[in-house]
């Protein structure tokens, strides 16, 4: 009776974890692979998402947001790297990969990067906006439009890091038309501050201070209205509009 409990209770067990899964999987759209892997084997498969996508996502956005507070940072770095040449995993390579990056590395992120695309998830919408950031970081913009591409369409695309990449790589390239319909997509009301400051200093590129003004001004009096938590989660970004907008307005003057 208890093993037939234990089955029993397990069938259950897996049923959930199998739920929790595809419902995961389907919201934040990854690849197709991973359903199958779910599906198919719905316990071992529902583990090896967890902790492959869930829990790594965790890790990565912790290590990632404290690595320029960390006193010593070399030392994760070595245990990153420990971890990585002790088991060579798509997960050890991208906790290793992300470090790099938020160090500036990024060469040495996107070899890692490019390992983790030989394997079964190669599409992964998290590996593509990180390899994204770091080609952009190294100047590599055609590449930048190419992996764009792959997740242009992603719910998590929209207005990211990512995003702002492909906008500016748009740019640099001289395709300013499509640069500007990238940019237009963070001209949204109390957020993406960052992206609003780079459309301003795209429409100064191209000659047009007095839009570049309006567009820093109404974001200067939306973060007005904004919480004090909301605010200081945008700090850098409305500081750098308002002293983006003080110095159109004395180019202006001068002219």
């Amino acid at each position: 009776m208890n093993l037939i409990h234990l089955l029993y209770s397990n069938y259950f067990i897996s049923l959930i974890l199998q739920g929790f899964c595809v419902f995961h999987c389907m919201r934040k759209g990854h690849s197709n692979q991973w359903l199958w892997l779910i599906i198919f084997l719905p316990f071992i498969g529902s583990l090896i998402y967890i902790f492959t996508i869930v829990l790594t996502r965790d890790k990565l956005n912790s290590v990632t947001s404290n690595v320029n507070t960390m006193v010593r940072p070399h030392g994760n770095l070595k245990q990153l790297e420990r971890n990585l040449k002790f088991s060579d995993t798509f997960q050890n390579r991208m906790l290793l990969a992300n470090y790099y990056q938020a160090l500036g590395r990024d060469e040495e992120a996107l070899a890692l990067y490019e390992q983790n695309r030989h394997g079964l998830f190669s599409n992964e919408p998290e590996l593509i906006t990180a390899m994204i950031r770091s080609n952009y970081a190294i100047s590599q913009y055609e590449k930048v439009i190419e992996l764009a591409s792959l997740v242009y369409k992603h719910p998590d695309f929209t207005r990211s890091q990512a995003h702002l990449s492909l906008a500016r790589s748009l740019e640099k390239l001289g395709k300013n038309k499509e640069a500007e319909t990238e940019y237009e997509q963070f001209n949204t009301r109390y957020s993406d501050f960052e992206g609003k400051h780079a459309y301003a200093c795209f429409l100064e590129n191209q000659q047009r201070v007095a839009e570049a003004i309006q567009l820093l001004d109404t974001a200067i009096e939306e973060s007005k209205h904004m919480s004090y938590k909301e605010k200081r989660n945008h700090i850098f970004w409305i500081r750098q509009s308002v002293a983006k907008r003080k110095e159109l307005e004395k180019g202006n003057s001068t002219k």
